[in-house]
């Protein structure tokens, strides 16, 4: 068992806990994974608890067969309010969590993801629509450090100007691409997009880039209506710039097994959806406004909650982590 007494610094919000990787890996408790960490990659956290560094995390999977490589994850759905900044800023803290280097692309420009992370851009700082002309001088000196290995280019109202400066349908199939890939050459492994509820340049060029699209929605008919809105665009776009669809998934936000509306319409997208939807539901819960009152995600908070355990089962969906390990590993 660790001995040493480093206690984990203030500015590290996100360290995942031995505990935390005891359902994925299939270990019974947190000695037995601790037994396999050298101590002096180990953290010490507040109420005894070891953290596992997000490098530590990395080395450890990567020798189980984890993929590494890198992947460009769009949260897109026409409608607005359907949690795709939550789902957007959720998935990036997990994912890099668990090793990923992790950039957050804010196309949309309400910015909230930039918000969420009090990472609101000054009004000289550069966003997307400066920086997409000329990614490989500008991206790194863009970006805003959130943890070591998570960052984020903010957005503001004056992304809305991409309407204009990607009226080229070439610019728009190789706008997000462009960046994407030179964040690829800076050594990131996971790009996650929070797209603006509206079929804008910045849609279609995230659309164009994207390896994989998740559409968030709920109960509402509205959300369904944009979820089989965007369903069509991507098939559309896709088929317009001779491009290969992105990988397509739906998942389904803001589910309270308490409420029939809630519940039928869960059973309605398994109906309609099968294909495409993600068999982990996000239920409702309070800790989301906790969170983003704080300028923090749910997994900056402390202790066990639906909200934490529902995306983490997201993004090991996502990364197809669980795949990697066998239930009752030692």
């Amino acid at each position: 068992m660790p001995t040493d007494n480093r206690q984990l610094t203030t500015d590290s919000q996100h360290i995942l806990t031995a505990n935390e990787l005891i359902s994925l890996t299939g270990h019974q408790k947190a000695g037995d994974i601790l037994k396999s960490f050298d101590k002096k990659d180990l953290l010490k956290m507040p109420g005894g608890k070891w953290g596992i560094p997000a490098q530590t995390v990395k080395a450890y999977f990567s020798e189980r067969g984890v993929d590494y490589s890198f992947k460009v994850v769009a949260h897109i759905n026409l409608k607005g309010g359907t949690g795709k900044t939550t789902s957007t800023i959720s998935a990036a803290v997990r994912a890099m969590q668990y090793g990923f280097r992790t950039c957050i692309l804010d196309m949309d420009p309400q910015g909230n993801a930039s918000l969420a992370f009090d990472r609101i851009p000054e009004e000289d700082d550069p966003i997307f629509c400066d920086v997409w002309q000329n990614p490989a001088e500008m991206i790194m000196g863009s970006l805003r450090a959130i943890e070591e290995n998570l960052h984020i280019l903010p957005s503001s109202l004056e992304n809305s100007l991409l309407d204009v400066q990607l009226m080229n349908p070439a610019l728009q199939k190789h706008a997000v691409r462009g960046v994407c890939d030179e964040l690829k050459k800076k050594g990131f492994d996971l790009v996650i997009i929070d797209c603006p509820p509206s079929l804008g340049t910045a849609v279609i060029s995230t659309i164009c880039a994207a390896d994989v699209v998740v559409i968030p929605l709920c109960s509402d008919i509205f959300s369904m209506k944009g979820a089989k809105l965007t369903l069509s665009e991507i098939s559309s776009i896709c088929e317009a710039f001779h491009l290969e669809p992105p990988v397509t998934d739906i998942l389904y936000t803001k589910f309270d097994k308490r409420v029939k509306t809630s519940v039928n319409a869960l059973h309605q997208i398994s109906s309609e959806y099968q294909e495409f939807l993600i068999p982990v539901p996000i239920r409702t819960s309070a800790e989301f406004s906790k969170a983003i009152e704080k300028k923090k995600t749910v997994f900056a908070l402390k202790g066990k909650s639906s909200a934490k355990e529902d995306y983490d089962k997201y993004v090991r969906y996502l990364l197809k982590l669980d795949s990697n390990f066998k239930r009752g590993e030692k």
